[in-house]
């Protein structure tokens, strides 16, 4: 875990901007496009409330390529769109700079050494280092590789030398084309580097122990780590590459999958005396006009810390992973990228949502861990601070136990779920695999409309887990008959019909009482298998509560059952992402608590009332109050008012609307004080907070 004490610095990244004149440009056919230039200028300008140190661009600056007539006046928009960032940014060049990487299959010109030299008087050398705080940071010129040119013999050599001379810095390499996008040993494709240049700069990469490798050409997020080194493929701030559309099941967005907004935006990258951390910030295709590129929206810096499972904070539960979180989709064989082969790629969105919203934590079945390409990701995702719990159906026996066993350290605990008939009878057997495992074992019965009485002809087919919370007398009776050594602690499903303020308060004594653990999973499904349950407003009020009860009782787990929604089969409901994995309503609520609360420190009291029909949650902790309301702020007006009068008339505090994107508000919330009591421009589900006490 990063020590927030230990911050260097922020730098940011952007990359395939695409600037194109505004008027007179054909250079692309997708209307999507016309909205590059606006959406670089907001971007530009957006970029400014972080105060970075230094900005990277990963190339493909302007959309028309260097023969078309267009192409210089791009070139003159790209410097005037980032101006305010001249003396800061640093480029690279791209494909649509140069030229394509040597390959006869692509649909463009292969890079030409006079397109290269255009492009350095234009924005300096195609290949550059500099050094801060004892990092190296090394952008390379990679459209030229495999080209067999003086310029990329040149270029080789001087990398060589610029990587041996570091001098024990820590080095970050940037560069257009991924090297990869799925593996290393991938054939050549529209996506990646050729051999033979793949494999030597992988080779220099290792040998020279890189810390990260940023790449943008793709539109997309890709996340990959080998040994000690991560490997980034940025999101684009002009357009989604639409033929990457094909990894969500569901029917493209915009522009058939091109203008999917919520996936545009820039990064910041942290970098910390033991490590640094990517965060992605999205834009949703916003854009600015000309003669606002001088405006400076607030500030950020004091005001969120955005989470991330590397460092402290966050969202303090965790989620059920239902869907496949490790897919490798096979796209089909398509101009004008690839006609002539198959490309693969995994669709690393659940984990891009996951680091957006401060989730560290997850529920996986037993079978993901048997796998072996879902082990190995389990690992990588382990190495850089998530936890998972691991749950199967009885006790593992044979291969599965030897794997499980053997991987113990990517464990954060197991869960065991058994009929309850079962229990007693296995308690042997649950204390042996606990003493082997070395991890703690919670248990979890399983629930079943088999199970139930039947009442006439009506019959609602069911399979759930975990004891309800009536159960801790039934618990409590079977410890008297066993002591069950083997079981650290037990799992309670909470359903829409709990109050869950009072019910996480009764099972934290309970916790207390019996020192057994306690995970609280908060079932968002109907018990009705027919009857969808995909109202977002509910699902918000729920999970908001929800947020800030494990807040205030962080000796207890909590687990969200669903993190994607479940749009169809048994049980449909909505989660915190949808199934192009981007924010519902309910994420957007947990992206805004976790950036402005998840890194306060606690410890924080909880307390729920009710004003009129809206449940209102205060939270106290030792430097910042909170309130939370769920539903509609404009009917539950004498709490924040109350909230406000308890804080002091001299006390400013910060409204927060949850349900939409807080990144691109151009204000912080909105300002408060109880002189000035007022909740005009104030609706729906909303997060107040004292500005931090001395």
């Amino acid at each position: 875990m990063l020590d927030r004490n230990e911050h260097l610095f922020t730098f940011a990244i952007i990359g395939d901007t695409h600037v194109k004149p505004e008027s007179g440009d054909q250079s692309a056919p997708w209307k999507v496009n016309e909205l590059a230039t606006g959406r670089a200028r907001w971007i530009s300008r957006e970029i400014a409330r972080y105060n970075p140190r230094f900005v990277i661009h990963l190339g493909d600056l302007v959309h028309p390529v260097p023969e078309l007539p267009t192409f210089d006046e791009a070139v003159s928009l790209t410097k005037q769109v980032f101006k305010a960032h001249h003396n800061a940014l640093h480029v690279l060049p791209g494909n649509h700079d140069i030229g394509d990487k040597p390959n006869r299959m692509l649909p463009a010109k292969s890079v030409r050494n006079e397109w290269i030299k255009i492009h350095e008087k234009n924005f300096g050398p195609s290949w550059s280092s500099f050094d801060t705080d004892d990092t190296r940071m090394i952008l390379i010129n990679n459209p030229v590789l495999n080209s067999g040119s003086p310029i990329e013999r040149e270029q080789r050599e001087w990398l060589e030398a610029t990587l041996a001379s570091a001098g024990g810095k820590r080095i970050f390499v940037f560069m257009h084309y991924p090297l990869f996008l799925l593996s290393p040993s991938e054939a050549g494709n529209y996506d990646n580097i050729d051999e033979p240049a793949r494999s030597d700069f992988l080779d220099l990469i290792k040998r020279h122990g890189v810390e990260a490798v940023f790449a943008g050409h793709v539109h997309n997020i890709f996340y990959h780590r080998i040994k000690d080194t991560e490997f980034y493929v940025m999101p684009a701030t002009s357009f989604v590459r639409q033929d990457f559309s094909e990894m969500f099941r569901i029917e493209a967005a915009a522009e058939n999958g091109r203008n999917d907004a919520e996936k545009l935006g820039f990064a910041l990258v942290d970098v910390y005396k033991n490590g640094h951390v990517v965060h992605y910030l999205r834009s949703y295709g916003q854009m600015a006009a000309a003669d606002t590129l001088g405006e400076v929206p607030e500030s950020r810096n004091s005001v969120v810390q955005l989470p991330h499972p590397k460092k402290p904070g966050g969202t303090p539960f965790g989620v059920f992973l239902r869907h496949p979180w490790t897919e490798i989709v096979t796209l089909p064989h398509n101009g004008p990228m690839d006609e002539f082969q198959r490309k693969q790629a995994r669709n690393d969105y659940p984990l891009a949502a996951m680091w957006r919203l401060g989730v560290r934590h997850a529920r996986i079945p037993l079978a993901d861990l048997t796998d072996d390409a879902t082990r190995q990701r389990m690992a990588d995702l382990v190495a850089i601070g998530h936890r998972f719990t691991v749950f199967g159906f009885d006790l593992p026996q044979g291969d599965a136990r030897a794997i499980v066993l053997a991987n113990s350290a990517l464990i954060d605990r197991y869960e065991v779920v058994l009929p309850r008939d079962a229990i007693m009878e296995k308690a042997a057997e649950l204390e042996s695999f606990r003493r082997d495992l070395g991890r703690p074992v919670l248990l979890s019965p399983v629930a079943t409309s088999a199970d139930e009485i039947k009442v006439g002809s009506k019959i609602e087919l069911f399979v759930a887990h975990g004891f309800r919370p009536a159960d801790v007398e039934t618990i409590d009776a079977l410890l008297k008959q066993d002591p069950l050594r083997g079981v650290d602690g037990f799992v309670f499903r909470l359903d829409q019909t709990d109050d869950l303020a009072s019910t996480v308060e009764g099972l934290s004594r309970w916790s207390r009482a019996s020192g057994r653990k306690v995970d609280c999973h908060l079932r968002l499904a109907a018990n009705n298998p027919a009857r969808n349950a995909t109202s977002e407003t509910d699902v918000l009020a729920r999970v908001t509560e929800l947020f800030a009860l494990g807040l205030g009782y962080p000796e207890l787990g909590f687990v969200v059952d669903t993190f994607m929604d479940i749009d169809r089969g048994y049980f449909v409901r909505s989660g915190l992402i949808d199934r192009r994995c981007n924010l519902t309503m309910a994420g957007h609520a947990v992206e805004a608590m976790s950036a402005h609360l998840g890194a306060v420190a606690g410890p924080w009291s909880v307390s729920v009332t009710a004003d009129g029909d809206e449940r209102v949650l205060e939270l106290e902790g030792p430097s910042q109050s909170a309130l939370v309301v769920g539903g509609d702020i404009r009917r539950a007006a004498s709490k924040m008012k109350a909230f406000l009068n308890k804080a002091g008339a001299d006390a400013r505090c910060r409204a927060i609307a949850l349900g939409t994107p807080w990144v691109i508000e151009p204000h912080n919330g909105i300002v408060l004080n109880a002189s000035e009591c007022s909740i005009s421009g104030l609706s729906g589900p909303v997060l107040v907070m004292t500005e931090k006490r001395a």
